[in-house]
C-alpha cells in the first residue's frame, strides 16, 4: 500500500512540475518581429529625438522633405497666435539643431511607438507602391498566457514628438500618404489595429 502511495505521489509531483513549466513558458513574452507586407519595399528609417526643446503637439504635423518647413510648423504649433515663423537660424537652434537638410529624405514629426530598447517591441517602415503609401508598423509581442493583468492608473504622460527620417530614393515622385498601424503578436495569430493617417505630402 505504501509503495502505491509513493508511486502516486511521484506521478502527481511530475504532473505538477510539468504544468508549472508549461505555464512559465507560456507566460514569457516572446521577441517581437518586423511586419513585412507583400509587394512593399522596406525603408531604413531613423528616429531623432528633440533634447533641447521638448515637443508636444495638439495636432499631427504634416510630413515634408524640407527640414526648414518642419521646424517652422513645429514652431507654429507652440506659437499658434503668430502670423509667421521665426527666423531660420533661431528655428534651427531650437528644433533638432543636430540635423542639417539631407537630400531624398522625408521628415515626419512623430510620437514614437518604441523608443526604449526591448526585444519584444519595435517598429519598421515600408513603402507600398500599390497605394503610394508609407506605412509605419508598430509591433509588440504579448505573452501567450497572462495570469495577472495589470492596469495603469492615474495620469498618463503625453508622449513627446521626435522626428522620423525616411529615405525616399525608392519612392517615385508624386503624392504619397503616411499611415501608422499597430500589431500585437499573439499565440495563434497577429492582431493588427486599424491604420491611422499621419499626413499627405508630395515627393519631389
Amino acid at each position: 500500500m505504501g509503495h502505491w502511495l509513493t508511486r502516486g505521489l511521484v506521478v502527481r509531483l511530475i504532473v505538477f512540475v510539468a504544468v508549472v513549466l508549461v505555464v512559465a513558458t507560456l507566460s514569457i513574452t516572446p521577441p517581437g518581429h518586423e511586419i513585412h507586407t507583400s509587394g512593399a519595399t522596406a525603408l531604413r528609417s531613423q528616429v531623432v529625438e528633440s533634447y533641447n526643446t521638448p515637443l508636444y503637439a495638439t495636432r499631427q504635423a504634416q510630413p515634408s522633405q524640407s527640414l526648414d518647413a518642419i521646424r517652422c510648423e513645429l514652431w507654429l504649433l507652440r506659437n499658434s497666435s503668430a502670423a509667421a515663423c521665426s527666423d531660420r537660424a533661431s528655428l534651427a537652434a531650437a528644433y533638432f539643431p543636430q540635423l542639417t537638410q539631407s537630400p531624398m529624405t522625408l521628415y515626419l514629426p512623430w510620437s514614437p511607438c518604441a523608443l526604449t530598447s526591448s526585444p519584444s517591441r519595435g517598429f519598421n517602415v515600408e513603402y507600398r507602391p500599390s497605394g503610394r503609401t508609407i506605412a509605419i508598423h508598430c509591433f509588440a509581442a504579448s505573452p501567450w498566457l497572462t495570469i495577472f493583468e495589470t492596469h495603469n492608473l492615474g495620469v498618463v504622460a503625453e508622449p513627446q514628438l521626435a522626428l522620423l527620417l525616411v529615405p525616399t530614393q525608392s519612392i517615385p515622385a508624386g503624392q504619397i500618404d503616411v499611415v501608422q498601424d499597430n500589431w500585437t503578436e499573439l499565440l495563434l495569430h497577429d492582431d493588427n489595429g486599424y491604420e491611422v493617417p499621419l499626413g499627405t505630402t508630395t515627393i519631389a
